[in-house]
């Protein structure tokens, strides 16, 4: 399979597993009915590639759909979105360490060893059935295609759907009318999903009707008009097997007759309505038009709406992506109608319909978790939300936004969107969507250093679920890891007991009781010994030799050893 090369691969390729664990602390100020970080919605501020890494221990394998809009890297410095890899804070990730010498790189070296590594976690992040669709232009969409082919598998690729964000066309593409962004998508395991997973709802289907021509759908010919136009008012005669017939001269035909003459008038009684189509359009389209006899014997005209682009409905979504609320400013609106204040730094931020759609297909089922780990203005919460009180779901959504507006832009507007937006034009955003997430941040790095000093010390939970990830792959779940008994029981499997005695405390680890000793160890074994199962211990220090651990058959890890090896 070909790989792509680019400057300063070989120095983050395996980078992802490097990263420092940083522990995820709830901020209760800036939640929002928060019911626990264990089962709500997350929004998380920090660098995504830490936060992706926290994750882990109790998402990996997981997370059903992640939709990311990663920045395009247009060169574009004056977005607070930062779409340029010089923005402040990837300069900042591509020398802290000095994992990258970025100095002689071009911007699409810098952007691939961006992304390199946050899609490496995000894959592990991802369930065995999960599906990942990334949104992108044609600045780094062939960079990466090759990039996902390489760490997801090109065995993995789904589709590239082309997105269609403005019909008419904008000015940024030489020669032609940019009217499409990309949205890439794949799978972790394409062979575990099934074909029924990209469906279209029965309800979808039956809206269209066919004829000789193919689909189509009924709409009333008349409208009422804002802005009258004389030619557009004009009379249509009914024949008498309901044969429609036009005139130049709006006087009646003289054959294929008696008619019924038929004017523009909508149900309110408005004589200034006037018909959708011209006469000309008629005759062209004869069949397109027809009259229903309505049960007051009046007549109405129906015209034949043909599918636009997109629209032509199948049992399996199409590559093109295209309806009037995915354009390019329908983002905006919905933004300006819930923080006015924000649509300076998000002029384009994507439309909800639109992420609703993906996750119709990728988060089918009420219960899925959709992670977004470049959140922005928070779309994706928006959707989550939006989709669970449609259908009556209760999907879980992850945001990651590493920018300092993620309170005032990114969780504002989610609270908003939860509890009602006042003034808004849309009924369903003025009642609210209801709903909850807990507001999150990043504690300092998880090490020796900081266990030996006491500074930054993680909690029971945090440091047990980092642990047994870390130790044997196992992702905890939404439950709390908390000591079942007194030495310390936090997590059971089939052949292993885990016990950690520790508390995030300084006194305490400088204390006997956070030591292995021989009575704890006898007990563990004793208790483990009545399910089959052996002991691991993760403790800051034993009073009993390697000799008789191997005797008793237990593991033991030393915290600030293991947490260094990690």
């Amino acid at each position: 399979m070909p790989t792509l090369e680019f400057k300063g691969k070989h120095n983050i390729y395996a980078h992802h597993l490097t990263v420092p664990y940083r522990p995820i602390e709830p901020d209760e100020a800036r939640s929002c009915n928060s019911s626990g970080i264990a089962e709500d919605n997350l929004i998380i501020h920090g660098d995504n590639l830490y936060a992706l890494k926290a994750l882990l221990s109790r998402y990996a394998n997981r997370v059903k759909c992640i939709y990311i809009d990663p920045p395009y890297n247009t060169g574009n410095e004056g977005w607070i979105y930062n779409d340029n890899v010089n923005s402040p804070l990837i300069q900042k990730w591509l020398t802290e360490n000095e994992p990258v010498e970025n100095e002689d790189m071009e911007r699409h070296d810098k952007w691939l060893c961006m992304m390199w590594p946050r899609l490496q976690l995000l894959r592990e992040l991802l369930a065995e059935e999960g599906v990942l669709f990334v949104s992108i232009d044609e600045n780094e969409q062939h960079h990466l295609r090759v990039l996902l082919d390489e760490i997801f598998g090109e065995e993995n690729f789904i589709t590239n759907i082309a997105v269609v964000a403005n019909l008419a066309g904008s000015s940024d593409q030489f020669g032609f009318a940019g009217a499409h962004e990309h949205c890439l998508v794949y799978a972790k395991k394409r062979s575990d999903i099934g074909l029924g997973r990209f469906s279209v709802e029965e309800h979808v289907l039956e809206e269209w009707e066919q004829d000789e021509k193919g689909y189509y759908k009924s709409e009333l010919l008349q409208r009422g008009s804002l802005t009258y136009s004389a030619s557009l008012h004009y009379p249509i005669f009914v024949g008498p097997q309901d044969n429609i017939e036009v005139t130049d001269d709006d006087n009646e035909p003289a054959e294929n007759g008696p008619f019924t003459t038929v004017f523009p008038v909508v149900r309110s009684g408005n004589e200034n309505a006037i018909w959708r189509w011209s006469k000309r359009r008629i005759r062209e389209n004869p069949t397109d038009v027809f009259a229903k006899r309505r049960p007051d014997g009046s007549i109405a005209i129906y015209s034949k709406q043909r599918p636009q682009l997109g629209e032509l409905p199948t049992e399996k979504p199409k590559s093109v992506f295209y309806k009037p609320e995915y354009g390019s400013r329908a983002g905006g609106q919905t933004l300006s109608q819930i923080l006015p204040q924000s649509t300076e730094k998000f002029s384009y931020p994507k439309a909800v319909v639109l992420i609703e759609d993906l996750l119709r297909i990728g988060a089918p089922n009420s219960d899925d978790i959709v992670l977004d780990s470049f959140a922005g203005s928070g779309t994706t919460a928006h959707a989550v939300l939006s989709l669970n009180k449609e259908d009556g779901g209760n999907r879980k959504f992850i945001l990651v936004e590493c920018e300092d507006y993620a309170d005032t832009i990114t969780a504002e507007r989610v609270r908003r969107v939860i509890n009602g937006v006042p003034h808004a034009k849309n009924g369903i955003l003025r009642e609210g969507l209801g709903g909850s997430f807990t507001f999150c941040t990043l504690g300092e790095p998880i090490g020796v250093e900081a266990m030996l000093l006491g500074g930054g010390l993680p909690s029971y939970e945090s440091l047990a679920a980092h642990l047994l990830y870390t130790t044997t792959g196992v992702s905890a779940g939404p439950g709390a890891l908390t000591p079942q008994n007194e030495d310390g029981l936090f997590y059971s499997d089939d052949k292993f007991d885990h016990y950690m005695l520790y508390k995030p405390d300084l006194e305490f680890l400088r204390s006997n009781a956070s030591v292995l000793k021989w009575d704890q160890a006898e007990r563990m074994c004793a208790a483990s010994a009545q399910h089959g199962r052996k002991v691991v211990v993760y403790a800051s220090a034993k009073y009993i030799e390697l000799a008789d651990l191997m005797d008793l058959e237990i593991t033991f890890c030393q915290l600030p050893q293991i947490i260094q090896e990690t």
